[in-house]
């Protein structure tokens, strides 16, 4: 909760467009800075080919011309990138482009935190972070850290997170976490959305909860630029092409609609009526305290070769329960965790993260033992300040000389 995407809108606005492509590792957050997919972006598949195979697929008409087009590119959630992928991609680079220089001459802005989730790998494959790919050194030559938290205002759990992040749990912040248990999970008829390790029980919960309630089910059909591109759209869009929702429907905001009313991307609300009136749109009562009548929404965002791909539809999504990895870059009214299935270094402090505040936040059965960051992320961060301090004092040590000389001179 830096403000890194913030960050990364702004650069992207300040580049020119034509030879600027946004990317991220997800679909999801490729959709928050206005981009899309780095392997929609790469045009080489997982990668996983050999090389000679990746060029050839790069070269194809539409993909040579946006790599050969591109002069900055940005990388959003670098943590999930695998580190084979990114010396693929830097080897492609070179090759499609006809340049010697590290990743073909183009200009690499690259965010993230690899202390949050790492890259999707098999289960018999070792991590591999961009971090430790070979050609990480050749192209990155300035780190800088952004170290205000934006997300969270409150002191106790700033530290608390600051400590989770480093794999650290004491006994106090073992005893905030247990006490949050305590906390109501329900306020003004919202329930806390429960995050979840594992994709399936994400969508048995929803499907289930829903399915519960009684009532009318209302189906909202998305209308997408080209129904052949579907799982390319699915891929990116925050929201799926069929929404169903009923009177009492959790819900969660997947857009920001307007700001000064805290009607943002990941705002809880629930469903409390249908409009006859308007097609049947949904309000919903938001726990910052509005109650609105939500209307579709477009998103628009690159497909493979630059073409512009666009979905209009509610900006909802049921939310009794969303994965751990699909909240990664959110923030979250009121938040319920089962850490006790937590397989990944990360993947508990990503959790607790999201939530705005301790009081937001209910954490059941919390073991110490699920907070774990990986040592070689640790020892990365380590050198990486240790190599801004020598700079800094290089510049200082430099500066004064300079200052000196201009002083004898006068």
């Amino acid at each position: 909760g830096t403000g890194k995407s913030f960050l990364l809108k702004k650069i992207v606005g300040s580049l020119p467009p034509n030879s600027t492509y946004a990317t991220a590792s997800t679909g999801v957050a490729a959709c928050h800075i206005g981009g899309t997919t780095l392997h929609a972006f790469a045009g080489i598949g997982s990668g996983k080919a050999p090389l000679e195979q990746c060029i050839q697929l790069a070269e194809r008409p539409g993909v040579r011309q946006h790599w050969l087009a591109c002069q900055h590119l940005i990388i959003d959630e670098i943590s999930m990138v695998d580190g084979k992928f990114f010396d693929k991609l830097e080897a492609v680079a070179r090759a499609v482009r006809k340049r010697d220089e590290p990743f073909g001459g183009i200009q690499l802005i690259i965010c993230g935190d690899f202390l949050q989730l790492p890259p999707v790998c098999k289960a018999n494959e070792e991590t591999k972070f961009c971090f430790q790919a070979r050609s990480w050194r050749k192209c990155i030559h300035i780190n800088m850290e952004l170290t205000e938290v934006r997300r969270q205002t409150d002191k106790t759990f700033v530290s608390l997170l600051s400590a989770v992040r480093l794999g650290r749990c004491t006994e106090e912040v073992t005893r905030q976490l247990m006490q949050t248990a305590t906390n109501r999970s329900e306020r003004d008829g919202i329930l806390a959305t429960r995050l979840c390790t594992h994709k399936d029980d994400v969508e048995i919960t929803n499907e289930r909860c829903l399915q519960q309630l009684s009532g009318e089910l209302h189906t909202f059909e998305a209308l997408d630029s080209d129904p052949m591109l579907v799982k390319l759209i699915d891929a990116q869009c925050p929201v799926g092409g069929r929404v169903e929702l009923k009177l009492g429907a959790q819900v969660m905001l997947a857009k920001n609609l307007d700001v000064s009313q805290g009607l943002v991307n990941g705002a809880r609300g629930v469903v409390v009526g249908f409009e006859n009136e308007q097609k049947g749109l949904p309000k919903v009562r938001f726990l910052c305290g509005v109650t609105q009548v939500i209307k579709m929404e477009k998103w628009v965002f690159k497909g493979p070769s630059g073409i512009h791909l666009s979905r209009q539809q509610l900006p909802l999504k049921l939310a009794w329960a969303i994965s751990i990895h699909k909240s990664q870059g959110m923030s979250l009214d009121c938040v319920e965790i089962s850490l006790s299935r937590v397989f990944e270094s990360g993947q508990a402090y990503v959790a607790l993260s999201r939530a705005r505040s301790l009081a937001g936040l209910r954490v059941l059965d919390f073991d110490p033992k699920v907070v774990r960051a990986d040592p070689s992320v640790l020892q990365f961060y380590r050198q990486m300040r240790r190599h801004q301090l020598l700079t800094q004092d290089s510049l200082h040590t430099h500066s004064d000389d300079y200052e000196k000389e201009n002083w004898k001179c006068s």
